[in-house]
């Protein structure tokens, strides 16, 4: 199995080059000098540049065509330099890339198609993105939705750089939509921004996305609020649950109830217990307990983690996730509920974690 260096150092020079230079000149780029292995050119990511038509500060390497801004810090993959400034998903940036004419120039269109699939198949995972903490200060601001609704304590979403963006604009340059407010959760990793989260807040287009991330967001890879130094921890799906609660909890989120094994190593190392508190529904039932796929049985994430150290479960009877409950509730959850991944059940009955009876639609009586 060759790498993605290695498909790329297979093509002549003079494609690869002008592959590289074609790709710009599609996004409106204008190349200013080649250095060595690179093309460079104005950072158009960033607007915290100064100067860039006499001092370009970006680069596209022409061997592995992966992106960078020296000015900014912000970097990432081709693809991921069309999503970003198309305003839209890595999936639409190589819809757009294999749509666009000009670039059959540098190569036969079967051979290009080729090329971008085998550069960003799962088989290799691209690189992480790479953001600069500047991109977010165009963001001002805690929306009360996080604070009041959802009960993050200012400190937490002060710590964690919460801010809100009132336009909420998507789509590309050309069709920009907006769509409303959002609030904006970044996501660091290993001490660099990799990438935010954004949702919707009241007042927006109740028909956008609920959820939106930042192109090749690396949800698969990392783990969000990941600390390392933490012997045991709480293990939740979603970041918003992750930030009602690491004010009195260790606590990191998953992004979700699908589980990589990726996401395992880094949750487990060095680790001496995982609890784990998954939804109350079909997905993280599913992820504490296992799933069977045509004949075949898939082992949970405790299960899969207990070969790195111990796993627990909390048995919660609410139909609640841990951000719609109380510190207290969660604690007593967490102290007295939690048993080991071998001997948890899913719930026969779910109650309202308010009233304390069975679950039900609307208010409480």
């Amino acid at each position: 199995m060759t790498s993605d260096l290695e498909e790329l150092t297979a093509l002549p020079d003079a494609q690869k080059e002008q592959l590289a230079r074609s790709v710009l000149a599609a996004l409106g780029i204008d190349v200013k000098r080649r250095q060595k292995d690179e093309l460079i050119h104005a950072c158009t990511v960033s607007g915290y540049h100064s100067d860039q038509d006499r001092n370009p500060t970006a680069a596209l390497n022409v061997d592995n065509l992966l992106w960078h801004c020296l000015g900014c810090g912000t970097g990432g993959t081709v693809l991921w330099l069309i999503a970003t400034l198309q305003h839209t998903s890595i999936e639409q940036a190589r819809e757009w890339l294999h749509g666009e004419a000009g670039l059959t120039r540098a190569m036969d269109l079967p051979d290009l198609l080729a090329l971008f699939d085998s550069l960003y198949a799962e088989k290799t995972r691209a690189p992480l993105p790479t953001y600069s903490p500047r991109m977010l200060e165009r963001w001002q601001g805690i929306d009360g939705y996080i604070l009041d609704d959802r009960q993050i304590p200012i400190s937490t979403a002060i710590r964690m750089g919460i801010c809100t963006d009132p336009d909420g604009f998507i789509g590309p340059p050309e069709n920009r939509v907006r769509t409303g407010p959002r609030a904006v959760i970044p996501h660091w990793w290993q001490g660099r921004l990799v990438g935010w989260q954004s949702r919707r807040l009241p007042g927006a287009d109740p028909a956008a996305p609920k959820y939106l991330s930042t192109p090749g967001f690396p949800r698969e890879e990392t783990v969000f609020a990941h600390d390392p130094a933490q012997d045991t921890v709480v293990v939740v799906e979603s970041p918003m649950s992750q930030l009602r609660h690491q004010h009195h909890q260790p606590i990191e989120a998953t992004f979700g109830a699908d589980v990589t094994a990726e996401q395992i190593q880094h949750l487990a190392r060095g680790r001496r217990k995982l609890i784990w508190f998954m939804d109350n529904d079909n997905a993280g039932w599913k992820a504490a307990a296992g799933r069977t796929f045509n004949g075949r049985f898939f082992p949970g994430a405790p299960q899969r983690a207990a070969a790195h150290c111990e796993n627990w479960i909390v048995e919660n009877p609410f139909a609640a996730d841990p951000a719609d409950m109380s510190d207290e509730m969660v604690d007593l959850l967490i102290a007295e509920h939690a048993v080991p991944w071998p001997v948890w059940q899913k719930p026969d009955q779910l109650y309202c974690h308010r009233c304390l009876q069975p679950s039900h639609n609307g208010a409480c009586q």
